[in-house]
């Protein structure tokens, strides 16, 4: 893909919608029927998916080839996570469980190389897969389209991180955030119920503050029938939203066979 720019950067830049699913299954077709299906992106899944590097790496591969933007969701803040993602060809990061404005600049950090001292702090590396063995002859080139082409993407899935949104926020180089719905209620004692009144209220409230920041979120519709699911995103795109996600391949696999099954069972 280099050195095209980011997709995703190009369609928000227009004012477009885009649209990504969760990849948790170690599966390179899944990865291409969701190209084939439309989607914009992929989130390669590593935290809540069971493969490592070397599978992450195939199902980056497989979205480069199919024409579905490769983002990964690491699995901590750890920087050195976000580092080994975008060293293998994702062209972002979901970073999970940002607590703090200071776990927010790292991650940011980690995946930015520096330039005129501005705090990046990505290991050089002129044969790492994302650079595609370009080597040190164009390093220069590489890690400008680099700096300018991988997102950051943090998951507010905590109320000390909710305590804490503001200065988050205000970190410099924040693309996106997203609130972890299901991680937030499971914290609060609410059994997991990520479209109950609690949490629609508090997403509220996550979007006003967002937008005040002028930092893009991430919009989960609630699984329903898709007349339903079709005037939601609308009023979420009335109200400036344009980045949805809309499940996983394991939550839609098993959607499918149940639904295909069913008629057995009458």
């Amino acid at each position: 893909m280099y050195p095209a720019p980011n997709p995703l950067r190009a369609k928000l830049a227009a004012g477009e919608c885009i649209t990504g699913l969760y990849i948790q299954t170690a599966s390179p077709d899944c990865v291409e029927i969701a190209a084939a299906a439309g989607y914009d992106y992929a989130i390669i899944d590593q935290e809540h998916g069971p493969f490592g590097y070397g599978e992450t790496v195939a199902l980056i591969r497989a979205a480069e080839a199919s024409g579905i933007c490769p983002i990964v969701r690491v699995p901590d803040h750890r920087a050195s996570e976000a580092r080994k993602a975008v060293e293998a060809g994702a062209l972002g990061v979901y970073v999970p469980d940002v607590r703090t404005a200071e776990q927010a600049a790292e991650a940011v950090a980690s995946v930015r190389f520096r330039v005129d001292g501005d705090g990046g702090m990505r290991g050089a590396c002129p044969t790492v897969r994302a650079a595609r063995g370009r080597g040190a002859a164009e390093w220069e080139q590489y890690a400008a389209w680099s700096n300018e082409n991988v997102m950051v993407t943090l998951l507010v899935e905590s109320e000390q991180a909710l305590a804490n949104l503001d200065a988050i926020l205000a970190v410099p180089g924040v693309d996106m955030v997203a609130l972890g719905r299901f991680d937030l209620a499971h914290e609060m004692g609410l059994h997991g119920d990520r479209y109950g009144s609690v949490i629609s209220d508090i997403f509220e409230t996550f979007v006003a503050r967002a937008e005040q920041a002028g930092v893009p979120y991430v919009t989960r519709l609630r699984p329903a029938d898709a007349a339903t699911m079709r005037a939601e995103r609308q009023a979420w795109v009335a109200r400036g939203a344009r980045n949805f996600t809309m499940g996983s391949d394991r939550e839609f696999m098993a959607k499918s066979f149940a639904a295909a099954l069913a008629p057995m069972n009458d």
